[in-house]
């Protein structure tokens, strides 16, 4: 029994999703590169004289209670299925504080060092770092429509940025450049390394951990800066900061991550990663429309470019698929004719129990 799941393991059918769990897929990280993207503009609009650490402490409690319901009902109305391999220990401690610590903090620390058009063109760097980690330490095959996708949507989103005129790479912004981009890295590392987690544990399971083992710091942060500016009190308990702490917090921090390594697990981290730059086209669409900020025809040209390395990446993936899935089929007879020529000679076999206790 273990002989023939291990060699239908091997099978190139296997190893890849049907097509209609990849879509699934896309779909599911487009909603939540959508959610991220609006998550931008609840908080410019919403956020108004309030440290951000004290509202990001806040808005994770939020996020810890809409997660913690969410894995409630997964366990009691989808159990888990069998493990195909133990939980590991010391990756999911290495994933808790690369995501819930060490990403959130030294974003935070680094958005209030530099200007948010630095931010934007740091952060697009994301689906490079994931990408290199992934070919590197996961073994991921990218091809080249992959990094052709992978370019196009970083060149999007640099357009789109630096035509903002608020890009400034000066000594001034230096720490927080850093900050901000260090936080690329550690988001890129943990998107790499939640790929073998989620073999042995589900995606939204694996948020609420990571959200409950690290919210108690962000907490506690926000309430020692509350206690040295009681004044923000005031602040925090109005029903539009309410909302946005709890749209951040249920939706762009909860449900968002949870969705966006259920795409993970289907698809890789190196291909989830290109669709983080659409929260930039977002941002950039919705602060026109909605915060009557100006919309320069570089930063129009930008966001198609980000659209248009979407296609490509997928596109070419729908090529490997079908690429895969033909080799698949050319194997199989050569298998079954192989296994067949096995049995024969294990019947032809001379030898038998008793000739051999003769």
């Amino acid at each position: 029994m273990t002989a023939v799941s291990e060699s239908a393991d091997n099978q190139p059918s296997q190893n890849q999703p049907p097509l209609f769990q990849r879509l699934r897929a896309d779909l599911i990280l487009l909603s939540t590169a959508l959610v991220w993207g609006a998550n931008i503009l609840v908080f410019k609009d919403a956020i108004n004289g309030i440290d951000p650490w004290i509202f990001s402490g806040f808005r994770l409690v939020f996020a810890v209670v809409t997660l913690g319901a969410l894995a409630w009902w997964e366990h009691s109305y989808r159990p888990p299925a069998l493990r195909k391999r133990p939980i590991q220990v010391p990756k999911l401690i290495c994933f808790c504080i690369l995501s819930g610590l060490v990403y959130m903090l030294a974003f935070v620390q680094g958005i209030q060092l530099t200007t948010a058009g630095n931010t934007a063109l740091l952060l697009a760097s994301m689906p490079m770092w994931t990408a290199v980690l992934s070919f590197f330490f996961l073994a991921e095959r990218l091809g080249l429509p992959t990094w052709g996708g992978l370019l196009i949507t970083f060149v999007g989103t640099v357009l789109v940025t630096t035509q903002s005129g608020s890009v400034e790479l000066a000594g001034e912004y230096l720490v927080g450049n850093l900050f901000v981009l260090f936080s690329a890295i550690a988001w890129a590392v943990g998107t790499v390394m939640s790929k073998s987690l989620l073999e042995s544990i589900s995606p939204l399971r694996l948020t609420f951990i990571a959200a409950v083992t690290t919210v108690p710091v962000h907490l506690m942060i926000s309430l020692v800066l509350l206690s040295r500016s009681p004044e923000v009190a005031a602040l925090l308990v109005q029903p539009k900061a309410i909302a946005a702490m709890a749209f951040s917090g249920m939706f762009s921090t909860g449900i968002a991550y949870a969705m966006w390594y259920a795409g993970v697990r289907v698809v890789g981290g190196s291909h989830a990663a290109v669709y983080q730059n659409v929260v930039t086209l977002v941002a950039l669409v919705g602060g026109w429309l909605f915060l009557s900020e100006p919309v320069l025809p570089a930063q129009i040209i930008g966001g198609g470019l980000t659209v248009a390395g979407l296609l490509v990446m997928r596109h070419g993936r729908m090529k490997e698929e079908r690429k895969a899935a033909t080799e698949s089929v050319r194997v199989s007879p050569l298998v079954c004719e192989a296994n067949n020529d096995s049995s024969q000679m294990a019947i032809a076999t001379p030898e038998t129990p008793a000739k051999a206790a003769g």
